[in-house]
């Protein structure tokens, strides 16, 4: 019989394993159509990761985001996407007044840090510029101490790290992007990122119109690095709380995993 393997051998596995998965995610033939191969491949990257060190959480969506913050480099993950949040207060019919001062704020902030630049060329700016939640929660309107929904919204849903939940649903289950932003080139920042973009409405001899809009774009690079900071921190977790990496995975010959206890 061979030595049975340690802790740390089962834990720098795990590492070795996931890193050698997110290398195939970045490779040449996955980042073509959009680079949607490489985000689809992340995610399911990012989800196996998540169950490893949340085996408790039976939500896929909050094993997703619990994870999501366990990730320090990304700390713009807890703002809120003023793209978002203004769109919300747009289309929702019969706001209270309570809204108001959300509004007011909201559109104030928008207008300040996305303004509209006139110019054809693609501009990007960095989700840096969105808005603290604890800003937006001392002006969401309440009752009975918690915030109310607003249409069918709660704050929490605007915060980047469920918009990339969200995204991850569009990747994986309906093989595309959601939004209208690209990666086009090879300088595309590896970091979550506004994109504005020109629509042509009108181009001949006499007149060219355009509109512009901004478009929130997470970029594959912005996928890869996510999810070896994922692989970084859960590694670590389990080394210092001395639990194996494997545990929450369901091994045995059935596929209820319940049937194999």
């Amino acid at each position: 019989m061979g030595d049975i393997e340690t802790l740390e051998e089962k834990i720098n596995r795990f590492k070795q394993y996931y890193l050698g998965l997110i290398k195939t995610a970045e490779c040449e033939q996955n980042i073509v159509d959009q680079k949607v191969h490489s985000k689809i491949l992340s995610c399911s990257i990012f989800d196996a990761i998540s169950k490893s060190i949340f085996p408790e959480i039976s939500s896929n969506c909050q094993r997703f985001t619990a994870l999501v913050r366990l990730c320090e480099n990304w700390p713009e993950s807890q703002k809120v996407s003023l793209l978002h949040l203004v769109r919300l207060l747009e289309i929702t019919p019969n706001l209270p007044a309570s809204t108001n001062e959300l509004k007011k704020y909201a559109t104030q902030q928008f207008k300040s840090k996305f303004p509209n630049s006139n110019s054809i060329i693609c501009n990007n700016k960095e989700i840096s510029s969105d808005v603290e939640i604890e800003v937006i929660l001392n002006l969401w309107p309440t009752q009975n101490g918690g915030p109310i929904k607003i249409g069918k919204v709660l704050p929490h849903q605007l915060k980047h790290e469920y918009l990339l939940w969200l995204y991850r649903n569009s990747v994986v289950h309906e093989y595309r992007n959601p939004g209208r932003g690209v990666e086009l080139g090879q300088y595309v920042p590896e970091y979550a990122f506004y994109q504005e973009m020109a629509t042509v409405s009108t181009i001949n001899e006499k007149e060219f119109k355009f509109t512009s809009n901004w478009e929130l774009v997470y970029p594959y690079r912005f996928f890869i690095n996510l999810c070896r900071e994922a692989v970084d921190v859960v590694s670590q977790l389990h080394n210092e709380n001395k639990t194996c990496p494997f545990q929450a995975y369901s091994e045995g010959t059935f596929w209820l995993p319940n049937f194999n206890e």
